[in-house]
Parts: structure tokens; C-alpha cells; sequence
């Protein structure tokens, strides 16, 4: 945009010369903005988001042996759709999941050009799907997850961060499931059909850091992923996507305080 205005200004003004000088000061702030939109991470719409979340959904569905999607994991992304995009979006976005089931699509290149201007928090929210998707049945087969961890790779996620995720996920699953075995019973919500499991090691791992860590190195990596699953992170996605990242800072937190209540930090 810049380039074509500097253009047109700078030959009104001096001619020809300023022609091509105005082209080329365009260009430099055209390329700035650019490079500034990539930093910020608002150049990942809603629309955007929407478009590669149902890609990957096509991918994990048909990663399992059977090939197809199931009732149970298209209730899933119904649900999802719903709370996260409303019921208009919705429509159009079943359909349009139609269309790519029987589509094949090059999963790896289209990763890879998402993460080159996509934010982690945009990434770990799609990963944080995947993982809801494979478990809407009741169980996550390998074929699966072995889905979901390529496309953390393909778009450049770390296995740290993957794992961190996966421990988040899994944990909070067991501790619903507690809840619901102790008689309290509650309503399953979009994300909760799958009964994870849960070790000490889980904590370390959602904080991305070593159990024989000292104090200090626990600290400073609850620091890090603090910074990195702070909800304001993906306003521009909307209201339920914040919510969700809510969701995983709690998650993130109550792993810090089990740490320090076993190591008896202050």
C-alpha cells in the first residue's frame, strides 16, 4: 500500500526521480509494517485459525485405521465450533469439514507456512484441540497421537512444548475423573471425554523443567510459561479461545504449587 502511495506522491512532487525514490521508501515501510504485523501475531485471523483447525481436524480424523470420522469426534468439533464460533460460523464450517475429509492435503507444507507467521499460543491452541479430538471416543490411538506430535513438529512446536501440552492435558483429565468417581458428578464439557492419568513427573513437564531442577531453575521456568500461556496472548481470537488459555494457565499453576508444596518452597 505505502509502496504505491510513496510512488504517486513523490512523482507529483519531483517527477520521474521522485517516482522511484517514492517506490522504494514505500516499499522499506511496506516491509516494516509487514515484518511488524509477523512479530505481534495478529496476522493469524479468526478466519485464518478457523481454516487450518478444521485442515488438521481432517488429518487426525483420518489418521486411525478405520480412515473416517466418527460420531463421537465430529460431536467434538461441533461443540467446539459452537462455543468458540458461534452458530453461523458453525454451519458453514461443517460443511466446509465435508469438502476436506475427502480432500488430501500436503499436512506438513501447510504447517510449516502457518508456523512462519503464527504466534506458540496460536499453535499450542490448535495442538490443545488435536489432543480433545483424539480423545472425544474415549481413547486416543497411536495412530493418532503419532498424527498430532508430526504436526506439532511440522510447525515447529518444540517436543518440550509438546509435552508440557500433553501433561496439561492428561492431568487435568484425571483430576476430572476423580472428581466425577467421588460421587460429585459434573458435566462433561467439549474437552473432557478422555480419562488421563497423572504422575509427579507430569508437573515437570508441564513446567518444561527437570525434577532434580533446583529451586531457583523451577522458578525461572514457571516464569518462562507464564509468559508464554498468559491468556492476553490470544485476545485477537476471541472471547472462548481466552477462556481456554485461562483454562491452561490454571492448569500451569496448580502444577507450580503442587511442585512447591512437595519441595516445601516458599
Amino acid at each position: 500500500m505505502f509502496t504505491l502511495i510513496g510512488g504517486i506522491l513523490g512523482y507529483i512532487f519531483y517527477g520521474f526521480p521522485g517516482l522511484l525514490l517514492g517506490l522504494i521508501f514505500g516499499r522499506f515501510i511496506d516491509i516494516v509494517r509487514r515484518i511488524k504485523v509477523v512479530r505481534t501475531g495478529y496476522f493469524t485471523s479468526r478466519e485464518n485459525f478457523l481454516n487450518m483447525l478444521l485442515v488438521l481436524t481432517s488429518a487426525v480424523a483420518k489418521a486411525d485405521s478405520s480412515g473416517r470420522m466418527l460420531r463421537s469426534e465430529l460431536q467434538y468439533v461441533k461443540s467446539y465450533l459452537l462455543h468458540t464460533f458461534g452458530p453461523e460460523v458453525t454451519s458453514e464450517a461443517l460443511y466446509r469439514l465435508k469438502d476436506y475429509l475427502e480432500q488430501d492435503f500436503d499436512i506438513p507444507t501447510i504447517c510449516h507456512q502457518f508456523s512462519i507467521k503464527a504466534t506458540i499460543q496460536e499453535k499450542l491452541i490448535l495442538l490443545e484441540f488435536l489432543f480433545g479430538l483424539s480423545g472425544a471416543d474415549g481413547t486416543s490411538s497411536n495412530a493418532e497421537m503419532e498424527m498430532i506430535r508430526n504436526i506439532s513438529d511440522w510447525m515447529g512446536i518444540s517436543r518440550n512444548d509438546f509435552e508440557s501440552l500433553k501433561a496439561m492435558f492428561f492431568t487435568r483429565n484425571y483430576y476430572q475423573q476423580q472428581q466425577y468417581n467421588r460421587g460429585g458428578g459434573y458435566q462433561q464439557s467439549r474437552q473432557e471425554s478422555y480419562i488421563g492419568s497423572y504422575s509427579r513427573e507430569n508437573d515437570y513437564k508441564i513446567l518444561e523443567v527437570d525434577p532434580n531442577a533446583s529451586d531457583e531453575e523451577v522458578k525461572k521456568a514457571y516464569r518462562k510459561m507464564a509468559m508464554k500461556h498468559h491468556p492476553d496472548k490470544v485476545n485477537h481470537l476471541g472471547e472462548e479461545v481466552r477462556k481456554q488459555a485461562e483454562e491452561k494457565f490454571k492448569l500451569l499453576n496448580e502444577a507450580y504449587d503442587r511442585i512447591k508444596k512437595e519441595r516445601n518452597m516458599n
